[in-house]
């Protein structure tokens, strides 16, 4: 299972079979407990990590002491890449939303297995040129006014990353709660549960055991501000 969820993550897609086993020999595994830090901001960066069971958060707090979630990472995604890129500390916290295994991988790792791969290095240019347009996204769904429009928007974005299609619509395959989905657009928990439950009664979303259904994806993206 390891092998598998390492193999699929982009950033090691050029890697040959041989390159691949070296990187696979240097990571190890760690078990973090639900809510248990993983790594916090301003710290030194000396690993990159993916993520093989559970989930985790990216924070970062405001001034005024308030927990903004900027994103959300499953099985199968990686993060902590930048610190090693650049040798800056981590600009945000990363913890467990559950219980959790994570591989990781050493700085001198890194840069002796994939800085130093020309392909892997162009795929990492790539992969985080992604990132930029998908963070460029984000601030453009929290530029909206008004709760309701920043709610719908963070609704979309989790569906274009953890989306589902079936005979429903578009299941969000990642367990959230109210007062998450509130830190992740920048609002209150109350108004989350009051737009959700507007949602619902229009024939919008379905929230299935934390799990929401875009049944009409189409009156969603008609955000209007």
């Amino acid at each position: 299972m390891k092998t598998e969820l390492i193999r699929r993550v982009p950033l090691f897609s050029t890697l040959s079979e041989q390159e691949f086993r070296s990187l696979e020999q240097v990571f190890q595994v760690k078990s973090y407990r639900k809510n248990q830090i993983i790594f916090l901001e301003e710290e030194t960066g000396n690993y990159m990590y993916v993520v093989l069971a559970g989930k985790v958060k990216v924070t970062k707090s405001t001034p005024g002491g308030k927990e903004c979630i900027l994103a959300i990472h499953q099985p199968g995604d990686f993060f902590g890449e930048m610190a090693l890129l650049d040798g800056k500390t981590s600009p945000a916290t990363v913890s467990a939303m559950e219980d959790c295994r994570v591989a990781t991988i050493l700085s001198a790792d890194f840069h002796r297995l994939l800085m130093r791969n020309e392909k892997a290095v162009r795929q990492i240019i790539q992969v985080l040129c992604g990132r930029l347009r998908h963070v460029w996204g984000q601030i453009q769904d929290l530029s909206y006014s008004t709760a309701e429009a920043r709610i719908r928007a963070g609704i979309l974005q989790l569906s274009r990353k953890h989306g589902i299609t079936d005979s429903r619509g578009i299941i969000i395959d990642l367990k959230i709660t109210h007062q998450e989905l509130a830190e992740l657009v920048g609002t209150s928990r109350e108004t989350v549960t009051r737009t959700l439950a507007r949602l619902q009664k229009e024939g919008v979303l379905l929230l299935d055991n934390r799990r929401m259904v875009l049944l009409d994806p189409k009156r969603l993206m008609s955000i209007t501000d």
